[in-house]
């Protein structure tokens, strides 16, 4: 039995073990046996009850309660697998795996210190045990300690040069102390020992991308897929995909981009973009031309990718913009008219009514159009009040100019058969609008909102809910607060004793949930309160988190100025995008570290004053030519500011993601209110408030940037010399400055 288990030949040592077990069931061995072979094989639900006959059958054998241990630990049972571990070193002190075993527990619960300490309790018994070293490596990175870390991986690398995760390890240490030629040397060295070793793909992707390199890290990341498309994988291919600019059309990465997309891997607005550039290139469709004729439509309609793209993001591209509008103009052409209607496109003419609906019926439209669109309208209402046949061709165009949702008589559209494609129209524009109404009354409203500022930043998210999103970025295994900074920001000075578990968070301007969706992989454990002045935003935030399943946010309207009366601490705050709409931001930042403990991290995000100097441009020509912030307005100010940028160069105003739906035009463009920083008045701010500058949350190619210019640099937190750098690129931070900082003081 054991030469089979030592063989790997583990289903036929569980069988003979269970016939053991069976026959002599007081007999200790045959369940041992039995639970680790079924272990072996991945069914550790099946394990554990064998394990557990051992352990009782052997309360004295420290062994078999390290082995109950490692069950639990592959059930996610971490508190029991914790107990196991701890009760067999009471029964021994020196087992060095049942310390390496507790160490792992210890540090996946972000007790770091108390896991360092079990890996050097194991390495005291055995000096020289791979595990022990390998895994102290990894718990000192976390630490913050990388030079000891870097220690502990090359003592592992000198036991076994074959350690491949070893290498990969030594090199994300190397690479957190900007390291880089040294760490691709060891992810190059992982590769000759193992070539098909996705992990050292994936971060070697990663660091070429991080280098300006991105052709080099899609290739590596692409051959990652071929072998195992993992989520990690897919993530590091979203973010290669960010810095690429395609030239040529590329027929597989067309079909993996419809899976990167529709799944998603990452973020769709930045998918996106490389989603247009590639159906720009597709065959057929580079040489169209407005107005289009049916075969030009139908070279459009025929694309995966395309249709892919205008169900989940705005179609942030002013030529395909043209291309699209042109397509529902033709579209309500064939509901006006009296011919046979085709609907072998309806997938595609379903995908241009949600693309609509998304970008809040952003597309110029004329007068004429518009009547024309109206009467169909009206010709709609009319069929459902009769009860008699409704045209899909027909319900798609209207839905293309208006929410369904808007029609008198729009529930009478439920109760209908509808082909696939129409039902997922219905849907978005009646069905979770509906839903959303429902679910405004559930959520609390715990201040009063009537500051004059905070009364016109909420009617304009009322009436435009921003982002309107469709799909989050796939979510990543939850970290603890502390864990998530000290890996983002190595060399951070976070405040000496900085160890306790961050529970309470606030995420202050929630607006529609994207920001605590995401907030909740890195706050593990963590109960959010997310609050906001519009509940339009907020019922909006509801609904897609109640989609996806997640039960640790709580929603609540309020008025951030007003909460400090609530008696409410917070252990993490973050707000971003949210104070620079205030009266006084410096105000409401004041307000915010109020309700932040002692030692506790906060995420902010403002506007640069550098950054935003074309759109304050932009702005000033929308004063001067007497544009409101109505729909019909925004619509007509777009088409000014595409024909003006060809000959006054707004920069990449016009081409911001933000410049396609009508939501993110009026928050980019025409916000009531707005301020811009400076990283001197931010710096001044957090002098004078004693507060740590951990590090910006940016592009790793940015970084990378500013550590080649300034090496001095290494925790990357100096922000007169991050000054220096935006002089010197002024559109460094075109997403805001977004930060985290520590405030000081006594842990509570």
């Amino acid at each position: 039995m054991l030469s089979l288990f030592n063989g790997g030949r583990f289903r036929e040592a569980a069988d003979l073990a269970r016939k053991m077990a069976t026959r002599f069931p007081a007999l200790w061995l045959g369940w041992s046996m039995s639970g680790m072979a079924l272990q072996r094989m991945g069914r550790s639900a099946e394990a554990l009850a064998p394990m557990q006959k051992a352990a009782r059958l052997t309360p004295g054998d420290a062994g078999a309660q390290n082995n109950l241990g490692t069950v639990f630990q592959d059930l996610g049972r971490l508190t029991e697998a914790e107990t196991a571990y701890r009760r067999a070193l009471q029964l021994e002190p020196g087992f060095a795996q049942a310390h390496i075993n507790l160490g792992s527990i210890l540090h996946e619960s972000g007790k770091l210190d108390e896991a360092e300490a079990s890996y050097r309790q194991a390495l005291k018994t055995e000096p020289n045990h791979i595990g022990a070293h390998y895994n102290l490596g990894g718990t000192l990175r976390d630490l913050g300690r990388l030079d000891e870390a870097e220690a502990s991986y090359r003592q592992t690398l000198r036991i076994d040069p074959h350690h491949i995760d070893a290498y990969r390890n030594l090199a994300a240490t190397l690479q957190d102390r900007g390291r880089d030629d040294e760490a691709e040397a060891c992810y190059r060295q992982a590769l000759t020992l193992a070539p098909n070793y996705t992990g050292a793909l994936n971060n070697l992707a990663l660091l070429l991308t991080a280098q300006g390199k991105p052709e080099q890290g899609l290739e590596l990341i692409r051959r990652s897929l071929r072998i195992d498309t993992s989520a990690e994988a897919k993530r590091i291919f979203a973010t290669c995909l960010k810095q690429l600019h395609i030239t040529r059309y590329d027929e597989e990465l067309h079909a993996t981009m419809v899976h990167a997309l529709t799944e998603p891997w990452g973020n769709p607005g930045e998918l996106g973009r490389v989603a247009i550039d590639l159906v720009k290139l597709a065959p057929g469709i580079a040489a169209l031309q407005e107005p289009l004729n049916p075969s030009g439509i139908n070279t459009l309609s025929v694309d995966s990718l395309l249709c892919a793209l205008l169900e989940v993001t705005p179609v942030c591209d002013i030529d395909l913009e043209r291309l699209l509008t042109s397509v529902r103009r033709a579209l309500l052409d064939a509901a006006n008219s009296t011919q046979e209607q085709d609907v072998s496109s309806l997938r595609f003419h379903s995908a241009l009514a949600q693309q609509c609906f998304i970008n809040e019926y952003v597309f110029s439209c004329g007068d004429d159009e518009l009547d024309q669109a109206r009467a169909q309208r009206d010709a709609l209402n009319a069929t459902l009040d009769a009860t008699t046949p409704v045209s899909p061709i027909q319900l798609l165009a209207v839905a293309s100019y208006f929410p369904l949702e808007t029609l008198a008589l729009a529930n009478r559209l439920l109760d209908r058969e509808w082909p696939a494609p129409v039902q997922a129209v219905l849907m978005q524009q009646i069905g979770e609008p509906a839903a959303e109404r429902g679910l405004r009354a559930s959520i609390p409203c715990l201040t009063d909102i009537n500051d004059e500022i905070s009364l016109l930043v909420q009617n304009q998210y009322e009436e435009h809910p921003y982002p309107r999103w469709i799909k989050a970025p796939p979510a990543v295994a939850a970290k603890d607060v502390l864990t998530y900074l000290r890996t983002r920001f190595p060399l951070s000075p976070f405040q000496p004793g900085s160890n306790r578990v961050c529970t309470d968070v606030l995420i202050a301007g929630c607006g529609t949930g994207l920001h605590p969706i995401n907030a909740v992989q890195h706050t593990r454990g963590a109960k959010i309160l997310a609050i906001d002045l519009s509940m339009s935003s907020l019922a909006y935030a509801k609904r897609k988190t109640i989609e996806r399943g997640l039960t640790s946010i709580e929603y609540a309207q309020a008025d951030l100025l007003k909460l400090g009366a609530s008696g409410l601490r917070f252990d993490v705050i973050e707000s971003s995008g949210v104070l620079h709409h205030l009266a006084d931001p410096w105000q409401g930042w004041n307000t915010l570290l109020a309700l932040l403990r002692p030692g506790g991290f906060m995420k902010l995000g403002f506007y640069s004053e550098s950054a935003r100097r074309n759109i304050v441009r932009i702005r000033d020509i929308i004063a001067r030519r007497g544009y409101g912030s109505t729909a019909e307005d925004i619509r007509r100010c777009r088409q000014e500011l595409i024909h003006l940028d060809e000959r006054e160069d707004f920069g990449n105003t016009v081409r911001s993601p933000d410049f396609f739906s009508s939501s993110a035009c009026r928050d980019l463009l025409f916000h009531v209110q707005e301020h811009r920083m400076t990283l001197p008045d931010i710096s001044a701010f957090l002098s004078k408030n004693a507060l740590r500058f951990l590090g910006f949350e940016i592009d790793a190619n940015i970084l990378s940037a500013y550590r080649k210019r300034f090496p001095e640099d290494d925790a990357a937190t100096d922000l007169k010399l991050w000054h220096r750098f935006e002089s010197e690129h002024p559109d460094t931070f075109s997403g805001m400055y977004q930060f985290w900082i520590q405030k000081q003081g006594d842990q509570p």
